[in-house]
C-alpha cells in the first residue's frame, strides 16, 4: 500500500504480510515467507513499479497464471515470471467484497432517502447492490434481519455488532447507483470475472460462495460502471445523480491506494458536492478522520474506521463482517 511502500523493504513487506495473513491463509503466509527469504525472487519483484509489488497482487497474479494452492511459489515465480509480472502490471487488487455493504447499511441509517449511491473504486460494482442482499445484524441486544423490498435474497450477509452498536432498522431506498473505477471489472468478460474470483484467498470457501452469489445478483441487476480516475471523475459522475435523491459517495478501502496529496484532493472534492460521503479506511489513511477517532474511538493504528462526512462513526473489520464499536448515534 502507498504508506508502506516507501519506508520498508520488499522482504519486510512480505514478512509482515505473512504474519498478518497467517490466520486467514496459511498458504499465502507460507508463500510470502518463502519469497521474503529468497533474494532472487525479491530482485524479480523489485523490477515492478512500487505499487505493483504488494503481496496480494503478486500472489493473485501467480495464481491467475496457473499456480496451484499446492504448488511451489519459488518454482512458479522463477519459471513464469514474465507472465506473472505482466498480470501484476495490468491488474489491481479490486477485491469487491460484498460484506462491506453491512457497514454501509449501518451508516445509511442516518441519511434520509431516496439515495443516489456513487461508489468509488467500484471494481465489478458488487458494493452498489447493498439493497439487493439480505443482511443479518447480530449484537448483544438481539438480532435483526433486513431483506430487499421484493423478499429474501440469494445472498445473506451476516454482520456481528459489538456492545453499544445500534441495530440497523431499515433497508435504504437506493433509486440510482453508479460506480467509478480506473479499470472496472466487467462480468461479461471471462478474464475479468476470473480475476475477481482469484482475488479470494485460497482457503476462503465461504467468501468464495458469497462472491458467487453476488455475481449472480449483479448479472440480474447490472450496475452502471464508469472508467475514470477517483479524484477527477467523481464530480462528473455525481452530476448525473437525480436531483430529488440524496447523493451518497461511498469509498470502501480504496483511498489507501492514492498518494496522500491525492487523498486530500479527493476529500476536498467530495466535500464540495451536495449530499454525504461514507468511507471505510484504515485509521491513518484520512488524517482528519483518524485524529477525530483518537478522541471518540481510541484504538490501534491498524483499526479500520467507518466515517460519514469526515467524522468517525465506528471501528469495523476491514471486510465489514463486524462493527466493533460505535461513536455516535443519529
Amino acid at each position: 500500500m502507498c504508506q508502506d511502500s516507501s519506508v520498508i523493504s520488499t522482504a519486510e513487506r512480505y514478512r509482515r504480510f505473512a504474519r498478518e495473513a497467517a490466520p486467514r491463509s496459511p498458504i499465502y503466509a507460507a508463500w510470502s515467507e518463502a519469497i521474503a527469504g529468497d533474494d532472487e525472487l525479491l530482485a524479480l519483484i523489485d523490477t515492478l513499479p512500487v505499487a505493483d509489488r504488494q503481496p496480494v497482487l503478486v500472489l493473485t497474479a501467480a495464481r491467475f497464471t496457473g499456480l496451484s494452492p499446492r504448488g511451489d511459489v519459488r518454482t512458479w515465480l522463477e519459471g513464469e515470471w514474465d507472465a506473472v509480472a505482466a498480470v501484476a502490471r495490468a491488474r489491481a487488487t479490486q477485491t469487491n467484497d460484498p460484506r462491506r455493504t453491512g457497514p454501509l447499511i449501518a451508516a445509511l441509517q442516518g441519511i434520509s432517502g431516496p439515495i443516489a449511491l456513487l461508489e468509488v473504486g467500484a471494481s465489478a460494482g458488487l458494493g452498489l447492490l447493498a439493497d439487493r442482499y439480505s443482511h443479518v445484524f447480530a449484537g448483544p441486544s438481539g438480532e435483526r434481519r433486513i431483506d430487499p423490498l421484493d423478499g429474501p435474497s440469494s445472498l445473506e450477509l451476516r454482520c456481528e455488532l459489538g456492545a453499544g452498536v445500534p441495530l440497523p432498522g431499515r433497508m435504504p431506498d437506493i433509486v440510482w447507483r453508479a460506480g467509478l473505477d480506473r479499470s472496472p471489472l466487467r462480468l461479461d468478460r471471462a478474464d475479468d470475472e476470473r480475476w475477481l474470483r482469484t482475488l479470494v484467498w485460497p482457503e476462503e470457501r465461504a467468501r468464495a460462495a458469497q462472491l458467487d452469489a453476488a455475481i449472480g445478483i449483479a448479472r440480474e441487476h447490472p450496475p452502471h460502471l464508469v472508467a475514470a480516475d477517483a479524484v477527477d471523475g467523481v464530480a462528473a459522475l455525481a452530476a448525473h445523480a437525480p436531483a430529488d435523491a440524496t447523493l451518497v459517495v461511498w469509498s470502501p478501502a480504496v483511498l489507501v491506494y492514492l498518494a496522500p496529496a491525492e487523498r486530500d484532493r479527493f476529500a476536498r472534492t467530495v466535500a464540495g458536492l451536495p449530499g454525504n460521503w461514507i468511507s471505510l479506511d484504515g485509521r491513518r489513511v484520512l488524517a482528519g478522520v483518524g485524529e477525530r477517532a483518537d478522541e471518540s474511538l481510541p484504538g490501534a493504528d491498524g483499526d479500520f474506521l467507518l466515517s460519514r462526512d469526515g467524522h468517525p462513526l465506528a471501528v469495523v473489520s476491514p471486510h465489514g463482517e463486524r462493527i466493533d464499536r460505535w461513536a455516535a448515534r443519529d
